[in-house]
């Protein structure tokens, strides 16, 4: 498949100051060496507990923040863009936010949110404002009484509905869409997701789903990726993924998602703390709580080991001379 997207040993680190007026400063290491591919035409979801760092790698995408590493889209780095390269990019790739109840100006009416992007991008002729506006509102839901109406006056689901709308007005080609439903009552979720998958049938989108709902992302994902404390830990197409989970990482969060049927009495817990992204453990970040933990492990970084041609996993349990699982 054609790669829309290519991430390069992507780093990024917050300065925290500490101690008697700041002088003592810290790094708290949100991305660590990430490689990661999104191909055209496919929707990849983004998987880990919180504070993982996956928002934070929707953002250095789209250089919303600046990281260090290469962002490749169709082939130019985007974090070497100047702004006027940038406003150009913001055209085929644009974000929706995890809160729609913080990301829409409410002094702003529905009608006005959608057309500024419009303007702001060189489009200023009414016809067409008005063109794009309606056929953007009927594709999400949304009926031309709404365009009057301020943010307050819809329901969380309506407002991720003109979310969505803003984020498509200029017609991008690649989405970012961070933790869209998590704020949303589980039955508007529903709605939303199947939203999101028609719209992505309809606009050839590609797109980037940020969730820690793993239930979420199988239904609505070609390939998964598993992040853990700012590292890719396992990659692979959605089936494969939950039929046979290699990183014990994986497996864990396999196991936690609730279900109906009684589970198999070797369900893989995790126990202890997640490590702080301040002081990260050394070698393997996950051994410090790995049920399967080698004295390798705590001495050097694994390297990529790939299962097969769509399923590699960063872990020493698949290396050629000790494949245990």
């Amino acid at each position: 498949m054609e790669k829309l997207v290519q991430i390069k040993n992507l780093n990024m680190y917050y300065p925290v100051s500490k101690g008697f007026l700041g002088n003592n400063k810290k790094f708290l290491h949100a991305l660590h060496g990430i490689n990661l591919d999104i191909c055209k035409g496919e929707i990849l979801g983004l998987v880990g507990e919180s504070g993982c760092g996956k928002s934070t790698l929707g953002k250095a995408i789209l250089k919303l923040i600046q990281p260090e590493g290469e962002v490749l889209y169709a082939g130019r780095d985007i974090l070497k863009f100047d702004e006027k390269e940038l406003k150009e990019f913001r055209k085929n790739a644009q974000m929706i936010f995890q809160n729609p109840y913080s990301s829409l100006d409410p002094r702003m009416t529905v009608y006005s949110i959608l057309r500024e992007p419009l303007v702001v991008h060189g489009i200023r002729d009414k016809k067409e404002i008005n063109s794009r506006i309606r056929e953007i509102t009927n594709l999400v839901g949304l009926n031309d009484d709404d365009l009057k109406r301020y943010p307050h006056e819809f329901s969380g689901g309506q407002r991720q509905r003109i979310a969505i709308a803003r984020a498509l007005i200029l017609k991008p080609e690649f989405l970012v869409a961070d933790e869209p439903v998590s704020a949303l009552d589980v039955s508007i979720q529903a709605q939303i997701i199947t939203l999101l998958k028609n719209l992505k049938e309809k606009l050839n989108l590609t797109i980037l789903f940020v969730s820690h709902d793993l239930g979420v992302v199988r239904y609505l994902s070609d390939r998964i990726a598993v992040m853990y404390l700012g590292d890719i830990v396992e990659m692979s197409d959605a089936n494969s993924l939950f039929e046979n989970p290699k990183h014990p990482y994986t497996q864990a969060l396999i196991s936690a998602v609730p279900s109906i049927h009684e589970k198999e009495q070797n369900e893989l817990k995790l126990y202890g703390d997640l490590p702080s992204p301040m002081n990260l453990p050394k070698a393997c970040k996950f051994h410090t709580r790995c049920p399967y933990v080698m004295d390798i492990c705590s001495q050097k970084e694994p390297d990529i080991t790939r299962i097969s041609d769509s399923h590699c996993v960063k872990c020493f349990l698949y290396n050629q001379t000790t494949l245990h699982i």
